[in-house]
């Protein structure tokens, strides 16, 4: 379209729309409650804005549209649809009969601490929504948020600042997760001589005790590597190896693995 937005009567686009549904400029008049010659005046104007293109034609059906007519009705009907909608008084939500799609962001951890708890409810309150989890770091978070793509995020996120309705779940202090029925006590003596599994999660905050660790000149040896909690949870339960993690998390692998917490033997923040 070669003339500039600014000066286009939006009225011609309603013209556009309707030509496009109904082949007629006849029919398209009385849709917008204009006369037939006001009808006509306007899609002379809307050729003359679109370099002259004829954008509708006269054929056996009524009036065809051109490449570029079919274009611009096809957008004209978008955006007024979107316009429509935003005007639209919002339907209030009944969490009993909504079958929606929810999608939450959280890491491994939140996926074994929050759904088994989150899925009961839903059952009880929501039963026909659905839940998908997605696993973003927490830099992207806040992205996907604004484009709709996530719902509600947990966990450790501090790139989500000002604009965002934030609510603080709970604190927790790190635990040493170690395999059910490990001998003696685990003073830092030990804590040190000990292998160590440690977890690279970057969508967390776990990099934060890894930090105050050396900070503190505490030299574990890490025997094991793994990118998520759950695996490491899992060997822990099969290994003797030691893992700092979440309270929280202690909790919920100790109700279905061999495994077992201990106070971390330094301090953390």
């Amino acid at each position: 379209m070669s003339a500039h937005l600014d000066g286009l009567d939006l009225n011609l686009l309603r013209l556009a729309a309707a030509l496009h549904e109904t082949g007629s400029v006849t029919a398209a008049a009385r849709r917008l409650g204009i006369g037939q010659a006001a009808a006509s005046n306007a899609l002379s104007r809307l050729r003359r804005a679109c370099g002259g293109d004829p954008l509708f034609l006269r054929a056996a059906q009524g009036m065809a549209a051109t490449p570029q007519g079919e274009r611009i009705a096809r957008a004209a009907s978008a955006a007024l649809a979107a316009v429509a909608e935003s005007f639209a008084a919002p339907a209030s939500f009944d969490p009993g009969s909504t079958t929606r799609r929810f999608t939450l962001r959280m890491t491994d951890i939140g996926e074994l601490v929050f759904l088994p708890a989150l899925l009961a409810d839903l059952q009880t309150l929501a039963p026909g929504a659905t839940l998908r989890t997605v696993a973003l770091s927490s830099g992207d978070t806040p992205a996907a948020l604004a484009r709709g793509e996530v719902d509600l995020a947990i966990g450790f996120l501090p790139e989500l600042r000002e604009g965002w309705y934030q609510q603080r779940l709970f604190e927790q202090r790190y635990v040493v997760l170690r395999r059910a029925g490990a001998a003696g006590p685990l003073g830092r003596a030990a804590f040190l001589r000990a292998g160590h599994l440690a977890i690279e999660s970057p969508g967390t905050g776990h990099r934060i005790v890894e930090r105050a660790l050396r900070a503190q000149g505490v030299r574990r040896r890490i025997v094991l590597q793994v990118p998520d909690f759950l695996a490491a949870v899992m060997l822990v339960a099969r290994t003797d190896l030691l893992c700092t993690v979440p309270a929280k998390l202690a909790q919920a692998a100790a109700e279905s693995l061999p495994v077992q917490s201990a106070p971390v033997p330094v301090e953390l923040p």
